[in-house]
């Protein structure tokens, strides 16, 4: 069983979750009804990004 921790670039909140298979960056993850593309990935730290809605823009 692999424990991970995963946040969103810019906001405070922290998700725990556990799986059963490594993740690599660029893995597509569903917890719940969500799904979360992982960015990058440092040790058991995840960047996530919400998929199918719009997290960041920049100009």
């Amino acid at each position: 069983m692999f424990y991970y921790k995963g946040a969103f670039r810019g906001m405070d909140n922290v998700i725990y979750f556990k799986s059963e298979v490594p993740l690599l960056q660029h893995d597509v993850i569903v917890l719940g009804e969500k799904t979360y593309f992982i960015e990058s990935v440092e040790k058991e730290f995840l960047l996530l990004e919400r998929v199918g809605s719009i997290v960041n823009v920049s100009v």
